[in-house]
Parts: structure tokens; C-alpha cells; sequence
């Protein structure tokens, strides 16, 4: 059974709130010696935040506010004793990286870690084009996670290995593209439900990750005849909305 950043050893649901407390750190969170906190759009993430604190460290003392910029909610818990313990986890050798007892963890555990640092840092992306040469709209379909850190993408890498979902490793991003990865991607892993998409996203901001997912899948069924009445990418788009 792994051990904690504490030293001592956990059940299997310790350790399962201690992973999606410290995906959530290496995502869209951020920790040093006194402190650690989360900024994020979605309120449903940043009760999570202070609920997994929370029942691994006992009651806290929390900082909420609104950056009036961006609108971006953010969660900071100043304790010394706590982010100490987390940097050993997180950050061994200074820099951000996956816990190791993270690929010790059962599927289930991991399929809702996974689940948590998606909603996070990762996102669905559903695009519409018009082909020219086979005179028909044709969709870009992608799940990505966004991260500058090489030790985090690959270790993200790793973990959708371990559920049977190959992606690839770009610049910025794990990419998930294939239609059958895609589909397992939405039956293994998903997103929390209530968390939206923001960010510069036109067609789908405001709408949950797991609608546009879901719509993402219904795409795969649509055939060229279903589409052909429509002459804008406007139209199609609207056409999409009716079936979420």
C-alpha cells in the first residue's frame, strides 16, 4: 500500500483523496512553503479543493475571492506544515511532477483522479469545417489536456495507458483524437459533472465538458445527408445545439 507525503501509510481512500487533491496542485493549483490554493472558472472545483484539504488535513482556514480581470475564482489555505508535507509529494526534485504512488493506484481510483485533472486543465474540443474537395462539413473532434510541464504530459501519458486510451504528446497538449480513444476517454474517464467550458471557446462557452463530449460522441453517427441542407458553419452549429 503506497505512503503519503506524510510519511505513513493510507487506506486506498486516503490515498484517493490525496490524488485528486494533488492533481488538482499540479493542474490548475499551485503550492510553496506556506501556502497552496486553486484558480479556476468553476466553483464545483473549488469546493472540491477545500473538501479533499479538508478530509485529509482537518479543518481549515480559507482565502476566496474573484480576480475582477477574468473573473477567475481562486481558494488559498495559508499552512506551512501542510504544503510542506504536499512538496514532497508534488514537487521531490522542485519541479511539478505525477506522485509516483499514482501508478500504484486501482482503475477505479485512477479513472476518477483522471476524472478531476481533466476538469482542470483539460478540455473538449469540437470544431466545424467545410471540405472542399468532398463538398461536405466535416468535424475536428479532440479531448486535450494543457501543460508546459514535460514530466506532467508524460506522466498523464502514462496513466491513460494504464486505462487502455492512447494519446499523443504535442508541444502544449495530450491529445486524445482518435474516434475510438475519444469514446473511451468519454466511458472510462469524463469530466465532473457541473464544470463548463470558458476560456475563448465561441461556440460552446457556458455549456458543461460532459455535454459537449457527449455531443462530440453523437457526431461519430451523423452522416453527410444530415448535414447537407446547411450552408454556414452558424447553421451547423445550431444544428448541434438541438441535440445536446
Amino acid at each position: 500500500m503506497p505512503s503519503t507525503a506524510s510519511g505513513q501509510t493510507h487506506t486506498p481512500a486516503k490515498n484517493l483523496e490525496l490524488g485528486i487533491l494533488a492533481g488538482m496542485i499540479l493542474t490548475d493549483g499551485w503550492i510553496n512553503k506556506g501556502s497552496l490554493g486553486l484558480a479556476n472558472i468553476s466553483q464545483v472545483l473549488i469546493d472540491l479543493f477545500k473538501d479533499k484539504v479538508t478530509k485529509i488535513f482537518g479543518e481549515q482556514h480559507f482565502v476566496e475571492f474573484v480576480d475582477k480581470r477574468n473573473g477567475v475564482k481562486i481558494v488559498e489555505v495559508n499552512n506551512k506544515e501542510i504544503s510542506e508535507k504536499l512538496l514532497k509529494l508534488i514537487k521531490p526534485s522542485g519541479t511539478k511532477q505525477i506522485p509516483s504512488f499514482f501508478f500504484t493506484l486501482d482503475s477505479d481510483s485512477l479513472r476518477e483522479i483522471l476524472r478531476v485533472i481533466f476538469s482542470c486543465d483539460g478540455c473538449v474540443c469540437l470544431g466545424v469545417k467545410w471540405n472542399k474537395r468532398e463538398k461536405r462539413w466535416k468535424f475536428t473532434r479532440k479531448v486535450k489536456l494543457t501543460s508546459w510541464n514535460s514530466e506532467i504530459k508524460n506522466g498523464i501519458s502514462r496513466l491513460l495507458r494504464k486505462l487502455e486510451i492512447n494519446c499523443n504528446i504535442e508541444a502544449t497538449d495530450v491529445v486524445i483524437e482518435r474516434k475510438c480513444e475519444i469514446k473511451k476517454f468519454n466511458e472510462k474517464i469524463g469530466f465532473l459533472d457541473g464544470v463548463k467550458i470558458s476560456g475563448k471557446s465561441k461556440n460552446w462557452k457556458g455549456l458543461e465538458k460532459n455535454q459537449i463530449l457527449d455531443l462530440t460522441i453523437k457526431t461519430f453517427n451523423l452522416k453527410k445527408k444530415d448535414l447537407a441542407q446547411f450552408k454556414t458553419k452558424e447553421e451547423v452549429i445550431n444544428f448541434l445545439k438541438t441535440l445536446i
